[in-house]
């Protein structure tokens, strides 16, 4: 694919590692049959050459050491269970919220033949009808199926990593700055992130000329932090080591742009990292802390959370992949400050049903600011083929089939959130394993969507 100023350069080993959060980069590159999800042979020699093709579903990473790594085979997959609760989730299931009924049969069964064909070890998929995100919608359904980690049932209690759904978070966040007049769309983000005016493109500086509504909107060319080399050889040393966002800012910025800012949409991590650091020099506080006083907190939403370098808090699911023999590989968990604001959230279905509503029926913005934020600028099917699928992109949302929401992918981990304007209608999904497809989510969101109106 060539851009403006020439081909694009080459792409590195772990620049997927992100998953959904970037784009196809070395899929069926190392296995002859189309549908295959691409091994890197990572050993004692290091990191194996691959393709320059883009990405977004995870490349494997090394053997995880003995004390990270579980049995290949969980235990078989349990049946479709009936919803769980526990001291944890009846948190988050607060009073004004419908309590959960079971899932109806036309949808749980999809989702059970979901989970068969993909070979995947669970899933739990929630819908809400109508009503707000404060209600909790008019009734709430949920289907939990398979195994959250070996031998443990996935329930509406497991954490589990949202990903890229991080960024409509962050997204919202910096558009209610926008809103209260702290910051403006089209503002430099230099004002704001100094170091990003000195990146170049076509051997020119112009780094200044990047705005807010760039970043939100991936029309940045910022490359990919985890296309680096820098990147690269730091997760190969140790991939489970905590990163710092300067230290992810500056894998980026020490390469050319992709493309003239402002010129096409490309999806790319860095953008949403470089916005957490925005929100921090704005509000003084991380866009973590602004995250849960300005949305986690309003919505009650208390399994959702940031760790950071640390390990995120149980119970969460162990992430795993399909390895080349289709069979289940556990992963080991890396550190969620890998991600920061372009993917370390993690929480459980109910939460992420709720922040779908919230999300969608634009509950934090005024509606001019939610009437831009799905007003698209940007197809990905034809401007970035490889990117995650939707068939728009506006201010940090998605858009499939006229919902919008968010969706996310990696490491062991897929995801989606998305919200019918017309109906009020919310679909909320979480896997803990990485399929050789990586838009697995929208997969399944579009097998069950006809069904769906069956629950109004």
């Amino acid at each position: 694919m060539k851009h403006d100023g020439g081909a694009r350069r080459a792409r590195l080993p772990f620049e997927s590692i992100l998953g959904r959060s970037i784009r196809v980069r070395r899929r069926r590159v190392l296995v002859g049959a189309a549908g295959c999800v691409l091994l890197i042979a990572v050993g004692t020699a290091g990191i194996t050459s691959a393709s320059a093709v883009r990405g977004h579903a995870p490349n494997r990473l090394p053997a995880p050491p003995p004390s990270a790594a579980t049995p290949a085979h969980p235990s078989p997959i349990a049946s479709p269970a009936a919803p769980q609760g526990s001291a944890q989730g009846n948190q988050a299931n607060t009073s004004d919220q419908p309590a959960w009924q079971q899932m109806p049969s036309q949808i749980s069964d999809v989702v059970s033949q979901f989970l068969s064909d993909q070979g995947a070890a669970g899933v739990a998929v929630a819908v809400s009808t109508g009503g707000s995100a404060s209600s909790g919608g008019s009734a709430r359904y949920v289907t939990t199926q398979g195994n959250a980690s070996d031998g443990v049932a996935w329930s509406t209690d497991t954490r589990s990593a949202f990903r890229s759904i991080t960024k409509s978070f962050v997204g919202t966040v910096v558009l209610q700055l926008v809103s209260e007049g702290k910051l403006g769309l089209d503002d430099p983000v230099s004002r704001y992130v100094p170091d990003v005016a000195s990146v170049q493109y076509d051997g020119s500086g112009v780094g200044s000329s990047i705005t807010v509504r760039m970043a939100l909107e991936m029309r940045t060319g910022l490359p990919e932090f985890s296309a680096t080399q820098g990147f690269s050889d730091q997760l190969n040393t140790d991939y489970t080591a905590p990163f710092t966002d300067d230290q992810l800012l500056g894998y980026a910025f020490a390469q050319p742009l992709d493309f003239a800012p402002g010129s096409q949409y490309e999806y790319s991590n860095t953008n949403f990292v470089l916005l957490g650091k925005v929100i921090q020099a704005v509000t003084g506080n991380s866009w973590d802390q602004e995250v849960q006083s300005r949305l986690l907190s309003p919505l009650g939403l208390a399994s959702v959370g940031y760790s950071g370098s640390s390990d995120p808090t149980p119970p969460v699911a162990t992430p795993y992949e399909i390895d080349s023999a289709s069979n289940l590989e556990s992963l080991a968990q890396v550190s969620p400050s890998l991600y920061g604001a372009s993917g370390g959230l993690f929480g459980n279905i109910g939460d992420l049903l709720r922040w779908g509503t919230a999300l969608g029926s634009g509950q934090f913005l005024p509606a001019s600011l939610q009437q831009q934020r799905f007003t698209a600028v940007s197809s990905p099917g034809s401007d970035d083929p490889q990117s995650p699928e939707y068939d728009a992109y506006g201010l940090a949302a998605g858009e499939l089939d006229g919902w919008w929401g968010h969706t996310g992918t990696g490491l062991g981990y897929e995801s989606l959130t998305m919200y019918q304007p017309s109906t009020g209608t919310t679909v909320a999904i979480l896997l803990n394993t990485q399929l050789p497809n990586p838009n697995g989510p929208a997969i399944l969101f579009r097998q069950i969507e006809a069904s769906l109106s069956s629950l109004g």
